[in-house]
């Protein structure tokens, strides 16, 4: 059974950006023909525009690339031929940049999208006490939450009200190079961390620059070990840390002791070849040679890891997660990989849960959508597109592994950049040798309880 956390609410944020935005809002409006929309629970559920005989005009935020772009204009343009002169619905996509900032200019002056796109963080941040987004139990006649884990849904709520649905789960876990392993002559995968230490060993001896696991983040490495410690999270529901200074500076040990053996990278190979960023290694010169046999990172970079490896010949595979020893938890951290919500502001809130309903439970509106926005967590959509054949091989592997998984979900201040940023710049003065690790635990413990006591503040808690 999966073990489920979640982050209750805080009380309100103020947001002081005050910006008219022009273009499709959430007050579009028209006249027309009445509709009915179908219930996500069977049976017929009278829209706003059903009763009023209005064209409901809706729109729709979302960021991404050009194929995400594509495939989800395909499936507006298919809702809205189903739905023709009741629903209109007119997208509003953009690039990765400036994503916060635009979604604050807009949300803060009322001129947001109907339907918005929302990064799991935002959540807690504008909406701490349940009321900066739409009441989605209010439209549970039209969308089906019965295709979701109850405990997922619960990442969508702040004090207790559904303000988003929460479109794919991120499940940390161990994908691996079987082919460079194979090479080396290891035919079976490591399971546990002391199988891994002697996996290192061979593969060193055959190439001694070669690591195992790459961490982008060596917080995660360090969470994932203090929750099989401990069997919390790093942060409780209101927001306090749960791990003592005792407790970072054994995650720092033992992740230096595990980089020093070359099961996970060390600081300084990571700086050499990769960087100074937290970022994916899919396109690193080093894991498409076999030098890193493995990453530790979310399921939702699965698929363009796979098809790097593929792209040469490889084969990466999700691994069996590994504990580590006296586990109080033999799971592993998950979260949404991103939400949608509805505007509070919105004319047309029904019509609105009927296009999400659309593309992300309905066969026709996930195919459409495909996978363009990583692993989804609606049942049916998982079904539709294993149908269609698009979940195959290490991504069709991921979702298996995400089914089984105990996780506990993150709080949503957890990958806010102080504590990633501080705990990295501290770790590497430890490997490093500019300071001990009881140097390096204390300051990152201090650091992060500064930043800790200024967000329950910006929260109201």
């Amino acid at each position: 059974m999966k073990k489920w956390k979640r982050s209750s609410a805080v009380l309100a944020a103020v947001l002081t950006a005050t910006v008219s935005f022009t273009g499709c809002g959430s007050n579009g409006g028209g006249s027309a023909t009445a509709t009915t929309v179908s219930s996500g629970n069977g049976g017929e559920a009278k829209s706003d525009a059903a009763t009023s005989g209005e064209l409901a005009k809706i729109s729709f935020s979302w960021w991404g690339n050009d194929d995400r772009h594509q495939a989800t204009q395909e499936a507006i343009d298919a809702f809205n031929a189903a739905h023709a002169g009741a629903i209109e619905v007119t997208g509003e996509p953009s690039g990765f940049g400036n994503l916060e900032e635009t979604f604050a200019t807009r949300y803060a002056g009322g001129t947001e999208a109907d339907i918005m796109t929302v990064n799991y963080p935002w959540l807690i941040k504008y909406s701490p006490d349940g009321t900066g987004f739409y009441d989605l139990k209010q439209v549970e006649d039209i969308f089906d939450f019965s295709q979701y884990d109850a405990g997922f849904l619960e990442t969508g709520k702040t004090a207790g009200v559904m303000q988003a649905v929460p479109y794919g789960q991120n499940t940390l876990g161990v994908y691996l190079n079987k082919s460079a392993f194979d090479r080396a002559g290891i035919k079976e995968i490591p399971s546990t961390f002391e199988e891994y230490k002697e996996a290192a060993k061979v593969i060193t001896a055959q190439n001694p620059g070669s690591y195992l696991i790459v961490s982008p983040t060596f917080r995660f490495a360090a969470i994932y070990y203090l929750q099989q410690k401990t069997g919390k999270g790093e942060f409780d529901e209101n927001l306090n840390m749960n791990y003592t200074v005792e407790d970072y500076k054994e995650a720092m040990t033992w992740y230096k002791e595990l980089a020093d053996l070359h099961v996970f990278c060390s600081r300084q190979d990571y700086l050499e070849n990769v960087g100074n960023d937290p970022v994916s290694i899919a396109q690193n010169a080093k894991f498409i040679d076999g030098g890193y046999l493995g990453v530790l990172e979310w399921t939702g970079g699965i698929a363009s890891n796979a098809q790097t490896l593929a792209d040469k010949g490889d084969e990466l595979i999700v691994a069996p997660l590994p504990t580590i020893d006296g586990a109080v938890f033999k799971g592993t951290m998950a979260k949404p990989s991103l939400t949608f919500a509805i505007s509070k502001n919105s004319k047309h809130p029904r019509e609105a849960a009927e296009f999400l309903q659309y593309i992300l439970n309905d066969p026709e509106g996930t195919k459409l959508m495909g996978s363009k926005r990583g692993m989804v967590a609606s049942k049916s959509a998982k079904a539709a597109l294993e149908a269609d054949g698009q979940i195959t091989g290490a991504v069709k592997q991921a979702y298996d592994f995400t089914d089984q998984a105990e996780v506990i979900n993150n709080s949503p201040i957890f990958e806010d950049a102080v504590f990633t940023s501080s705990f990295e710049s501290n770790y590497e003065k430890y490997e490093l040798g500019a300071s001990t690790v009881d140097e390096a635990a204390q300051a990152f413990f201090d650091e992060a309880a500064d930043q800790v006591a200024k967000l329950k503040a910006e929260y109201g808690k």
